[in-house]
């Protein structure tokens, strides 16, 4: 993965890879990827707490977010999660408009995306 490439990423959208596929990686690189993405701790923070260098947590944060990418890309789990919790806010939204036409459609839409 090259570093234009984790520019790109959202932050939230690795937080989540992670929270879906964190056990898929080996034990340190999931500990970076937590310490750098969800606790906001900078390359040399990592490197310090750790005992490895700024160019070793910058190394492990990008093969481990290439991992991430590429278990989203072939189970698609974080996107369907994503989905799935707009129709569900799609057919609240129409139960409190009393729409109910349209919570059957969202229900309908949900169910199909199980």
């Amino acid at each position: 993965m090259r570093d234009n490439d984790l520019q790109n990423l959202s932050r939230t959208d690795i937080c989540l890879w992670l929270d879906f596929y964190g056990e898929l990686l080996t034990n340190h690189t999931r500990d970076v990827l937590e310490l750098h993405f969800s606790e906001d701790m900078s390359l040399s923070e990592i490197a310090e707490n750790l005992g490895i260098t700024r160019q070793a947590v910058h190394d492990r944060i990008r093969q481990g977010t290439g991992s991430l990418m590429g278990f989203e890309d072939k189970l698609g789990l974080a996107a369907r999660f994503k989905t799935q919790k707009v129709f569900l806010a799609e057919a609240l939204q129409a139960l409190d408009n009393g729409e109910m036409t349209i919570v059957r459609e969202k229900l309908q839409q949900l169910n199909a995306n199980l």
